[in-house]
């Protein structure tokens, strides 16, 4: 197992070849603890006023001091110029070896300064290597050690760089220098971390986490856009996502451009959360594109008051009306529909090809689906559409997961079993899972988090609470109550993709579902086996984007032991 402090990569670094080789290390594979240290400042650096080393890796064979030289490298009258990890070029007389080695024995002194020379830190086996991860580097020279040199040609590989250096200063050095160190226990490695990890020039608070890890899922993603470019030449699309991958912001997108472009395009969705989210993002940009749920649609097609009605009317008598030939309705260039699972059934789907220039079979559209978010319709009905809908359209499937982190879509997989995305953008916080013993305990936890969270610079507005229940419902941690007035204020209805900076958005899961928040509290969980719940769970805890916090009823710790474990062995495969 890697652990690489920090998790997150400063936004500094500009060097493509580091960022790379950062997330080749992190996520390696392997059974042996190692623990990584990126970009360690050296105050007191033998050669210099102030050093740094890309990577110390820390294992049981000892101390690896790691040089990374990224982009073209050459030396020209002496001096060696490359580009570095600022994006800018440089040029040094010192090569990438001799500043290896320089941070090597400041490393070294450093130790026997502060612990002696017989402390296991200072006895053990101590060791270079140069990475130059994106180019051929052939040159043979007196300054060059090839056994320590890893470029494209060899690869960097973390095993092999590990072993390969470990070989060469343990044996071949002995031959020339005399010198053998020894190795480290688990337990030592992790004091030397603990011991270094203070001179770290980027020490994230979670404040920092959060914004560094929400500025790597901002950016698209190379497939989106491929997405994208396939929906301008293709008129239907059946596009597929497990949550998480963009569906929503591609579907949002996908109006925007059509838009502009002067077409008539709507787009729909079953939640009306998400259809106003939608239409406040087209009014920004003042587009003509409209944005409702399907109900929506055809209630105002239909002349329909909108007023509460019991859901065989929504799902039959509503339907029927705007299917029946007097009922005229706008037809459109474009049709987008989000979040599909909820809407994919046969009369739904007919609504839907009425609203389309052309049909469902002749005319534009795309519906973007997850069916592990299908809470409101049926799996065998849904499954009996697709086949049909797949014989009018190019099916794509999404596979980067660019909303979560991995700590979270793992969590998501560990308390539902329902597996998730494997190629995923960013890291982030440690998902923290806390039981409670009552509706009060769970309360005094959370208002705690939440005072806990605005001490480490979280905003309020940043933060959304959900449940599977309403707040008048006996089983939810806030009924009868609010938020204490010096925690903030309490929104619970309107535009809850957003709020007041001094706000906390509270919501039920269903009410919440295609949106997301920065920070998720996960509230009354008091179940995780049943179909119904891990589903909810599924759709909840996919909706945190850097920061997720979960709490359980205590009650439910068998339940949830065994989902785990079970969960544990999907995340292996």
């Amino acid at each position: 197992m890697v652990q690489m402090i920090p998790n997150i990569i400063s936004p500094e670094i500009k060097s493509t070849a580091e960022k790379n080789l950062f997330a080749s290390f992190r996520d390696y594979d392997i059974d042996e603890k190692i623990i990584i240290l990126h970009s360690l400042g050296v105050a007191e650096h033998v050669n210099n006023i102030f050093g740094e080393i890309d990577f110390v890796i820390i294992c049981r064979d000892g101390f690896l001091c790691v040089e990374v030289k990224g982009g073209a490298v050459e030396r020209n009258s002496g001096n060696w110029s490359f580009t570095n990890r600022y994006g800018k070029r440089e040029t040094k007389q010192e090569g990438p070896f001799a500043q290896a080695q320089g941070n090597m024995q400041s490393l070294l002194k450093y130790m026997r300064k502060k612990f002696g020379n017989y402390h296991p830190f200072s006895r053990a086996q101590y060791a270079t290597c140069v990475l130059m991860p994106d180019c051929r580097f052939d040159y043979e020279g007196f300054d060059i050690i090839r056994e320590v040199l890893f470029d494209r040609s060899n690869g960097c590989d973390l095993h092999s760089i590990i072993r390969q250096s470990f070989d060469y200063w343990r044996d071949d050095c002995e031959k020339k220098h005399g010198f053998r160190g020894g190795t480290l226990s688990d337990q030592e490695m992790q004091q030397a971390a603990d011991l270094l990890r203070g001179d770290f020039r980027f020490v994230p608070s979670l404040r920092d986490v959060i914004q560094d890890t929400y500025k790597e899922l901002l950016a698209l993603t190379d497939e989106q856009y491929e997405v994208l470019e396939s929906l301008e030449n293709n008129p239907r699309l059946l596009i597929s996502g497990l949550a998480g991958t963009g569906k929503s912001v591609l579907a949002v997108e996908q109006c925007k451009r059509a838009s502009r472009a002067g077409k008539s395009v709507l787009y729909l969705c079953f939640n009306k959360n998400m259809a106003q989210y939608a239409d406040n993002q087209f009014q920004k940009e003042y587009l003509s594109a409209e944005a409702a749920t399907l109900h929506q649609v055809m209630q105002r097609s239909c002349g329909s008051k909108h007023e509460d009605h019991d859901s065989t009317y929504f799902s039959v008598v509503l339907p029927q009306r705007f299917l029946d030939d007097s009922c005229q309705v706008r037809q459109y260039d474009l049709v987008v529909v989000d979040e599909g699972q909820d809407l994919i059934n046969g009369i739904y789907l007919q609504c839907i090809g009425k609203l389309i220039k052309g049909g469902l079979s002749q005319g534009s559209w795309a519906i973007f689906y997850d069916p592990n978010q299908n809470i409101y319709n049926r799996d065998s009905e849904m499954a009996s559409q697709l086949p049909r809908l797949r014989n009018w359209a190019t099916s794509y499937n999404l596979s980067v997961n660019c909303r979560n982190t991995k700590e979270i879509a793992n969590a998501n997989t560990l308390m539902t079993n329902i597996p998730q995305v494997n190629r995923i953008k960013a890291s982030g916080p440690k998902v923290e899972q806390s039981p409670y013993s009552s509706i009060t305990d769970e309360r005094d936890q959370i208002l705690s988090l939440i005072e806990r969270l605005r001490d480490d610079g979280v905003m309020n507005s940043e933060i959304v609470i959900l449940s599977a229940y309403t707040q008048n419902n006996p089983k939810c941690f806030l009924y009868g109550k609010g938020l204490p007035s010096q925690l903030g204020t309490l929104k619970t209805e309107g535009k809850m993709w957003g709020a007041k900076k001094d706000e906390i958005r509270f919501s039920t899961i269903s009410a919440f579902k295609g949106l997301e928040s920065k920070v998720v509290i996960l509230a009354d969980v008091d179940g995780f086996a049943e179909e119904s719940r891990k589903l909810l769970n599924y759709v909840a805890i996919s909706r945190a984007e850097t920061a997720l916090f979960i709490f359980y009823s205590a009650s439910s710790e068998n339940e949830r032991q065994s989902m785990l474990l079970s969960g544990y062995q999907k995340i292996k495969q």
